[in-house]
């Protein structure tokens, strides 16, 4: 039989992700990479040694998975849930082949938010954990009755979804029959409205087999909310790293401590910290990839597979070498792509060093100044330095010139843009 990892999902685009850990696996493991995904593809393919197509969601992908590595004469060493709808079937594979991993039920509590909120209300909470009220939204009526009970606002979200997909912020003058409409397609999954919370700070609390940190997080106002940058490690005072630390460890105890990885989003509010959403998962946003920037000898994915591998845990983080951030790349204004900025250009001719630079949107594709989501933006930047504030000068600085030096051609007159 041969040694293999299984990967359960990966969200939006990150198959690059796949494929690095698809390298470690042989490199470092000696052990061949399955990709268990709903819809497979000719990049699912080129980045894992065997792909199974199954429904994340339903029961008998389980039996579909044990029966294809059987026929395939693969046997897991470990399994690594990728995305938030792989959580579950992730977790009952680990039972199923006694490799380290979480309680099933655990699992499906880390993918539903509304069951993560029962949990929460239930159990006594570190001091200056301040918890939110959610409440399910089943119809247009029960919009409307719970922004009104929550004061006018709210923020609404699926209550399976990742990656800032269908969240809005619902204001009073919204309007709920169009909000309503267009998260048709989360209806009978399930939807859930929260207080909207405004002038907090948000940031993750992300662990890696006993590993954790603090990312810093920002989103773009509005409508819609959508991360566009991340920096690691956060810069905190003592008390707030300590009501973050506690409240994203509150997180993980309540769903399964013995698993190995999670990327909890936190509000840090004037009197102590929310808990926003606790994905079983790795970070997005390259946010692995900003820890292994900042901290000496530092690989969170390898230490990933080593605990998906042996369930082993090291608790000390390596010492810091530095902040890293990743900035998102919008478009300014909506049309087709027609023209890139010379990235690697722009930054020589700033004085600012380069990590990696890239367009997630090609020419010739239509990019919308309406971003909605995570996959809205057109590229990214990621920069590494030792001092704080010349990071976020440098994000900044760069950024505008990229984005600025980008030509869009508009759909409409130019008068219309």
């Amino acid at each position: 039989m041969t040694p293999c990892f299984v990967i359960v999902g990966y969200n939006n685009v990150r198959i690059y992700d796949v494929a690095k850990l698809r390298q470690l696996a042989h490199g470092r493991f000696d052990c061949q990479l399955v990709l268990v995904v709903e819809r497979a593809s000719l990049q699912d393919w080129q980045a894992a040694d065997l792909v199974i197509q199954a429904e994340l969601g339903q029961s008998p992908a389980l039996a579909r998975v044990c029966e294809t590595l059987a026929d395939a004469a693969m046997s897991p060493v470990g399994i690594l849930p990728f995305s938030d709808r792989g959580v579950p079937l992730g977790a009952m594979l680990a039972q199923h082949y006694r490799l380290p991993g979480a309680r099933p039920e655990a699992a499906l509590a880390g993918l539903d938010k509304g069951r993560f909120r029962a949990m929460e209300a239930e159990v006594p909470a570190p001091d200056h954990y301040l918890p939110l009220t959610a409440r399910a939204i089943d119809s247009l009526a029960s919009l409307v009755a719970t922004r009104e009970a929550f004061g006018g606002t709210g923020f609404i979200k699926p209550v399976a979804e990742g990656n800032s997909r269908g969240c809005m912020a619902v204001h009073e003058d919204t309007d709920c029959a169009a909000v309503w409409e267009e998260l048709a397609p989360y209806h009978a999954s399930g939807i859930m409205m929260e207080p909207l919370i405004e002038g907090a700070r948000e940031f993750s609390w992300d662990y890696v087999a006993g590993c954790r940190w603090l990312t810093e997080k920002h989103t773009t106002q509005g409508e819609y909310r959508a991360e566009y940058q991340q920096i690691v490690p956060a810069r905190l005072t003592p008390e707030q790293t300590r009501w973050l630390n506690q409240a994203g460890g509150f997180m993980r105890r309540l769903l399964a401590e013995e698993w190995g990885a999670y990327h909890n989003e936190l509000f840090l509010r004037e009197q102590g910290a929310s808990a926003v959403e606790s994905n079983m998962r790795p970070a997005g946003m390259h946010i692995w990839d900003l820890a292994a920037l900042s901290f000496e000898a530092f690989d969170p994915w390898q230490r990933w597979l080593h605990w998906a591998r042996t369930g082993q845990t090291h608790t000390a983080l390596p010492r810091q070498l530095g902040y890293s951030g990743i900035r998102m790349l919008r478009p300014r204004q909506s049309g087709t792509l027609s023209r890139q900025a010379d990235i690697p250009r722009l930054a020589l001719s700033l004085g600012i060093t380069l990590h990696q630079g890239g367009y997630s949107k090609a020419v010739g594709e239509r990019v919308s100044a309406r971003v909605t989501d995570n996959g809205g933006f057109m590229g990214q930047i990621v920069l590494h330095h030792a001092d704080y504030p010349t990071l976020l000068a440098w994000l900044d600085t760069l950024a505008d010139a990229i984005e600025a030096d980008t030509e869009i051609a508009c759909d409409q007159p130019v008068v219309h843009c």
